[in-house]
């Protein structure tokens, strides 16, 4: 029995929530740590007690205590009735109540040592894992909706014009539609943000094809009664700008790299000899042609070619001459 229990125990304590975080403009990452607390309280058995279908707490009924009280039979007759109580119900509901509590006190313990220490005044009064579940949505969910606002107008209302950069324009608006999901997932769908890109997408001329293209697409999915995802439309601008060369293909990327590893495998192979090998016992042969790599490395001052008569030679031959190469010799 004691095992079990320490299994228990070590198993709930285990249990690490993703800290809340609040940022120093407001923002913070509840909706990730809610997310993230309902399914690992899930797999670990605790979220029957914070919340969901499950969520059932043990009502303890009150006392009633057994009586007599005096009535009149089908004749007519004085009678003595005895109401029964309430005792073993309530028995069995304490036994009930107090396996109950027991994992109540694991799950809240649990939460609150997600909250920061600046924030624990929001759970300092709860008695249950459901009031600190509900203290925190209550502290953080208005101002995550809040931020959400802020967040939906900038993106419905950040234009690219003719004389921005659409790669800028193309990850500022994934990054704020990241920070969007994160404070509210539901205040724009991904299929009405696909709808924004194509909207707010570059304007130039240059650009029509595109454009024009993306909106078939979009009118297209409508009158199928699908949604074009987001994910469709970056993927289609990401191709137009290695059509215009704005951006380097992945063919492109990846054959600069290829052709880096070759030279460099090259110039590393041409440096070691080959009659340094593994297998080669002739060390005297091996010193010999060490010694004379050495020589042929080292700069000779003059070339092989014979010297010719200082009357008939009119430029220095000296590559080495500190001298200007090519300085006619007086």
């Amino acid at each position: 029995m004691s095992n079990n229990q320490n299994l228990a125990d070590k198993e709930w304590k285990g249990i690490k929530l993703t800290p809340i975080e609040e940022e120093e403009d407001g923002s913070n990452n509840y909706t990730e740590f809610k997310q993230k607390l309902l399914l690992d309280l899930d797999a670990a058995g605790y979220l029957k007690y914070v919340d969901g279908p499950d969520y059932n707490p043990p009502v303890i009924p009150k006392l009633r205590l057994s009586q007599q009280v005096q009535g009149l039979d089908s004749n007519g007759a004085s009678v003595t009735i005895t109401v029964l109580g309430n005792k073993t119900v309530i028995a069995t509901a304490k036994q009930q109540t107090e396996a109950w509590l027991a994992a109540d006190k694991k799950a809240h313990a649990v939460i609150v040592k997600a909250v920061p220490i600046k924030k624990l005044y929001v759970v300092r009064d709860c008695k249950s894992a459901y009031d600190a579940w509900m203290a925190l949505k209550n502290e953080y969910e208005p101002a995550n909706a809040l931020t959400a606002v802020t967040i939906k107008q900038q993106i419905i209302s950040y234009q690219c014009g003719t004389h921005k950069d659409p790669v800028h324009w193309r990850q500022v608006m994934v990054q704020l539609y990241q920070k969007l999901r994160d404070a509210d997932p539901t205040m724009i769908p991904d299929s009405e943000f696909a709808k924004h890109l194509v909207t707010l997408m570059m304007q130039a001329d240059a650009w029509r094809y595109c454009r024009d293209s993306l909106r078939d697409k979009v009118c297209q999915a409508e009158h199928m009664g699908k949604a074009l995802s987001s994910a469709a439309v970056l993927e289609h601008l990401k191709h137009e700008e290695v059509e215009m060369r704005i951006t380097p293909s992945i063919v492109s990327i990846n054959a600069l790299v290829t052709g880096r590893g070759i030279n460099e495998s090259r110039d590393t192979g041409d440096a070691v000899p080959s009659a340094y090998a593994v297998g080669s016992s002739n060390q005297n042969d091996q010193r010999n042609d060490r010694a004379h790599q050495q020589q042929d490395k080292r700069p000779t001052p003059y070339n092989g070619q014979p010297r010719s008569a200082p009357w008939l030679r009119t430029f220095c031959e000296n590559v080495y001459c500190k001298r200007w190469k090519g300085r006619q010799v007086s």
